[in-house]
This record gives C-alpha cells, sequence and structure tokens, in this order.
C-alpha cells in the first residue's frame, strides 16, 4: 500500500483545484453539446421521419385521385367512342333503309301522267329518303309512301275485296276503264251469294247479285217486312272491322314505250311574196326496260327516229335515221355515286344520199354503226340527273359494206372496217319541268381518243322540248349538234341555182326540227 501525502502549500493547492474544476467543467461541456447534438440529430430524424410519412400520405392521396380522373377520363372516352359507334351503326342502317325505300318506291313515280306531279314526287322521295334522313316509324313511313303513289300512279284506285273465307280478288277503278268481276260474299253458315261489280267511272261502281239466288228458297219462314223487327243500336253497333293491308308484290321491273308522229307543213299559192310548200313528217318511237333490286340497277332503252319529208318539184327524200341503243348496269358505291358498266350502239336503218344525186348511196345499215363499251363511275344526285364518267371506254367504228360506202369520209383508211378507239367518254342527261307541261331534255356525249389528238373532243348534244297541249297532242322541239374529227363533211354551194360540190372539210353538224304530233305513251310496271 502507498500512501502520497501531499506537501503543498494550501495556495498551491487552490490553483491545482482550481486547474481541476476548470478541466472538469470542459469536458462536462463538450459532453452537454454532444448530447444536445444527438437530440437535435433525434429531432430532426423524428421531423425527417414524419416529414416522409405525409409526404408519403400525400403521394398516395395524388396517386389515387390521379387514378380517379383516369377511371372517369376512361369511362368518358369509352362512352363517347359507343356513342359515335352506335350512331354509325344507325346511320349506316337508315342508308341501306332509304336507298331500298327509294328504288322501290320510285318505280311508281314513273307511271305518274301528270309531269308536275311526278316530278314533285321525285323530289318528295329524294328529301324524305335521303341518306341522312331519319324517321321514328320509317316502315310506316314507306308504307304511306308507296299508298300515296299507289292513288297516284295512272289517276286510279286500287283495292282488294276480301270475303268472309280469305278469298281477294283485286279491283281497279279508272277514268275511261271498264272493269268487271265476280265473287262470292260467304256467311258463318257457308251460304254463299254470287256477286256481280262492274266499273263505271273512277267514282262509281255498279253492283248486282247472280240470277240463280233465290232468297224465298233460303228463308225457312216468310213473314211480311211489317211484321220483322228492325233494331238499331247506333253506328258503333255495325262498325266495319278493319283488315291490315297486304303487302304488294316487290316491283323490281319498269318497262315503257313512247310514239311520237310530228308533222310540218306550209302550202303557198298565189302568194305574192313567194313561197315554197312542204310537208314532213317525223316518226320517234322510244323504248325502256329497267331493273332495280337493292343496289343494283340494269337501264336498257331503244330509240328510233325517221323523218321523210316532200317539197314542191323535188321527189320525197329521207332527213333523219337514227337508231339507237343503250344498256347500262349499275351497282351503288357510296351516297350518290354508282359503279356502272355499260354498252351504246348507233346506225342508220335505210340508205341515205346526197341529192340531187340519189342513185350512189352514201350510207346504210351497219355503214356506219358505233359501238362503245364503257366502264367507270356515275353520279346520281336525284331522278333528274345523271352523269356518267367512264376513263376506260372502247369505240368501234364500223363499216361493212366498203364497196358502195366510202368508209373514209367516217375515219376509216381504205380497205379498213372496223376502227378502234381507245378514250374517255362523259356522258350526260338532265330532265327539268320549265312550266306547268313543258319538259326540256338535255344529253351531251363528250368522247376523246387517248392514242390519236387527245386534245380533240368529240361532241354529240341533244335537246329536246315537249310543250304537252293533252294527253295525245304535244309541240316539239329537237335540236342535234354533233362533231367528230373524224368524219369529212362535202361543202356545197349554190351557184347559178343549182348546188354545186366545192370541197370536203371538218365542220360542225346540226339538225333542228319544230312540229306538233301525236304522242301516246305505254307504261308497264312489275
Amino acid at each position: 500500500m502507498v500512501i502520497i501525502l501531499s506537501l503543498l502549500s494550501p495556495a498551491v493547492q487552490g490553483q491545482v483545484n482550481q486547474i481541476q474544476v476548470k478541466e472538469r467543467d470542459t469536458l462536462k461541456m463538450t459532453r452537454d453539446s454532444l448530447i444536445r447534438m444527438v437530440r437535435v440529430k433525434d429531432s430532426l430524424l423524428i421531423l425527417a421521419r414524419r416529414d416522409s410519412v405525409a409526404m408519403a400520405h400525400l403521394i398516395d392521396n395524388l396517386e389515387f385521385n390521379k387514378d380517379s380522373l383516369s377511371g372517369r377520363l376512361n369511362e368518358y372516352y369509352f362512352r363517347q367512342k359507343e356513342d359515335s359507334a352506335n350512331r354509325m351503326d344507325l346511320y349506316f342502317k337508315n342508308r341501306e333503309f332509304n336507298r331500298k325505300s327509294k328504288s322501290i318506291l320510285i318505280e311508281g313515280v314513273n307511271g305518274i301522267d301528270e309531269d308536275s306531279v311526278k316530278a314533285s314526287m321525285h323530289d318528295v322521295l329524294g328529301l324524305v329518303f335521303d341518306d341522312t334522313a331519319y324517321s321514328l316509324k320509317p316502315r310506316m313511313l314507306r308504307s304511306s309512301m308507296a299508298r300515296l303513289l299507289g292513288h297516284l300512279n295512272n289517276d286510279s284506285v286500287h283495292f282488294n275485296i276480301i270475303n268472309a273465307k280469305q278469298d281477294t280478288i283485286p279491283f281497279i277503278l279508272k277514268e275511261g276503264r271498264v272493269d268487271s268481276i265476280a265473287f262470292y260474299l260467304m256467311n258463318s253458315t257457308n251460304d254463299s251469294a254470287r256477286v256481280f261489280m262492274r266499273s263505271l267511272d273512277k267514282n262509281h261502281v255498279y253492283m248486282w247479285v247472280g240470277d240463280d239466288l233465290m232468297l224465298r228458297t233460303m228463308l225457312k219462314k216468310q213473314g211480311a217486312p211489317v211484321t220483322i223487327p228492325v233494331n238499331w243500336y247506333g253506328k258503333m253497333k255495325y262498325r266495319i272491322p278493319r283488315r291490315p293491308v297486304p303487302a304488294l308484290p316487290p316491283k323490281l321491273w319498269n318497262t315503257g314505250a313512247e310514239f311520237n308522229l310530228l308533222a310540218n307543213q306550209a302550202a303557198f299559192a298565189n302568194y305574192v311574196k313567194g313561197g315554197t310548200s312542204y310537208i314532213a313528217f317525223t316518226t320517234d318511237i322510244k323504248g325502256r326496260a329497267n331493273y332495280a333490286h337493292g343496289n343494283i340497277k340494269w337501264d336498257n332503252s331503244f330509240c328510233f327516229i325517221y323523218g321523210v319529208q316532200k317539197t314542191e318539184l323535188l321527189s320525197l327524200r329521207k332527213s333523219q335515221d337514227r337508231i339507237e341503243i343503250r344498256s347500262s348496269l349499275s351497282h351503288k358505291a357510296f351516297k350518290n355515286f354508282d359503279y356502272s358498266a355499260g354498252a351504246f350502239f348507233l346506225t342508220q336503218g335505210f340508205k341515205g344520199y346526197n341529192y340531187p344525186n340519189d342513185s350512189v348511196p352514201v350510207s346504210k345499215f351497219f355503214a356506219p354503226a358505233t359501238l362503245q363499251i364503257n366502264t367507270g363511275m356515275e353520279y346520281r344526285p336525284n331522278a333528274s340527273l345523271k352523269i356518267n364518267f367512264s376513263p376506260a371506254s372502247v369505240k368501234m367504228t364500223m363499216v361493212l359494206d366498203t364497196l358502195t360506202i366510202d368508209q373514209t369520209k367516217f375515219g376509216l383508211k381504205h380497205g379498213q372496217k372496223v376502227r378502234t378507239e381507245l378514250g374517255a367518254q362523259v356522258y350526260a342527261k338532265h330532265t327539268s319541268v320549265i312550266f306547268k307541261n313543258v319538259n326540256m331534255t338535255n344529253e351531251v356525249i363528250l368522247f376523246t381518243n387517248y392514242l390519236y389528238h387527245p386534245e380533240k373532243v368529240d361532241i354529240d348534244w341533244r335537246l329536246g322540248l315537249d310543250l304537252k297541249v293533252n294527253k295525245y297532242i304535244t309541240t316539239s322541239i329537237r335540236t342535234n349538234l354533233i362533231y367528230d374529227d373524224d368524219m369529212i363533211i362535202p361543202l356545197y354551194k349554190i351557184q347559178d341555182g343549182k348546188k354545186v360540190k366545192v370541197g370536203e372539210g371538218k365542220r360542225v353538224q346540226f339538225m333542228e326540227t319544230l312540229g306538233v304530233g301525236f304522242k301516246y305513251n305505254l307504261t308497264s310496271i312489275q
């Protein structure tokens, strides 16, 4: 054991104690600082953890709100696309129904005699059954339109007679038509009576019972009329129940023909101012057979025009001669456009001469003749306008008799009977009602050859104006302007009162006729 004694003086001992005290205070301060730093660090960590939790909670809320907004936005997009698809589906269904309805009902419009009513009904069908038109009850609307056209067609009344055995007999009332039918009326006990019916006019029907009906033999008990009581319970007691009108069969074919005979005449006798008497007749026969079913249309037409004239001091001569056959097959493409393919044939039926030389013919049947085959698109905005554009069109000009006919006048070379051209054609036809009973028809055919001078265009423009006096008498004006770059036209000049040929060249051909004539229409719808 070691004992250390302190030998320091009290003053020194106090200084040493102070030094020791000071050293202990420094350590304490350092420790306290460390403790405070640890506490501060712990406080900062606690605050950081709390802020992290708050930030995580805020981020979770933001993510939840973001997911809710995305879900609502996706639901809105889905409903918008669903509504658009429903509207598009409804549009296509309405468009298909309107097109079928228009193709079915348009056949009934063509049978209306009054031209102004026909044009108005065409406009009504185009408006009511437009591709974008919508109706709450489309089938009822189509049935009502069919019933209206049935009344307007040929100014007649169509109805069916149905007895208790469901025997159906059609009957028609029409002005100027007498029709008779016979049918049986039957009761619940199968007793029948033969009834005859005959139409007097559009508003009156004459009916009578057959002679084989004997009422006395049918009655078991006879009595005076005054002994038979008659009880009236009111009008509603004896109302006839309505029966559904049977559906009409679809009308696929629309056929018809038109016959025109025009006459022009002028007579002069001892007329001081001078003049030459003449008379001319023109026959115009047109026929059509059109088929329509769904999106398919097949239009066929035939036209024959022949005219003769007799002038004072001159013999009977041909003035017009034209045979035309046109056929077109089309299929609905979209809206008012159709895919189309067709053929066109043109020739004349009799020999033609360059008068006064009437011994050498310059034209005859199939000399020349034109056959044209076209493929392209057809535009039909309404029933009165049709425009056909054929970028691929083959045109063949034929002169089969080259011994008597000079084929070079029609663009063919010596020794050539058929000339083939490849080009494009535009065909447009427009019909309009200018005034009541005044109709105008315009037809234009433009053709250009891809292989030979495509900048030159052949033109065939026909204009017809009909002024209807009554059902059979019309006044007609016809014009025809033709320019064919391949045709060589002889040129004449009057010298000393005679017609003398002075040369040949390419010229515009023009023809005009005006006459009063007889017109008869024959229409049939199947």
